[in-house]
């Protein structure tokens, strides 16, 4: 199974989540999908800024991030649900859901890959028009 992230478990986030994304699974490299990025303050406890996307019909829409096969998926998947607060225990509307998306690699070639895409009002979010989390300016965070 593929997993495709464009936020805090990105390499560069440094997210104890991300580091057990490394530990148990392989980085097959960079990845986008038609989509917009969005900078969510939490609404739950304002002030805690994270990344959401969703998907667009646009062609000028891209999030950028990264493609990692699972070797544990079941297991992985589980611990990632629960972060992104998409499991059973959660009430639903869920916040994020996990969806299989098409993934374009750099070659040009597509990969499916299960995703956690931004489900609430993205109304009172900031846009990130780069669509790559990596690149934030300091001033957006």
């Amino acid at each position: 199974m593929h997993l495709f992230v464009y936020g805090t478990l990105l390499t560069v986030a440094e997210h104890p989540m991300g580091a057990l994304l490394r530990q148990n699974a392989t980085l097959l490299g960079a990845g986008w999908f038609h989509g917009r990025l969005y900078l969510i303050d939490d609404p739950e406890e304002p002030g805690n800024l994270y990344p959401g996307a969703v998907p667009s019909g646009y062609a000028e829409d891209t999030v950028h991030g990264e493609v990692w096969h699972l070797q544990d998926a079941a297991t992985l998947i589980e611990a990632f649900d629960i972060y992104e607060a998409c499991d059973a225990s959660r009430p639903e509307p869920y916040e994020f859901l996990r969806r299989t998306i098409p993934v374009t690699r750099p070659d040009g070639s597509v990969i499916d890959a299960a995703c956690y895409l931004y489900a609430w009002d993205t109304s009172r979010a900031t846009p990130i028009p780069s669509g790559r989390f990596d690149k934030m300016s300091p001033d957006t965070r």
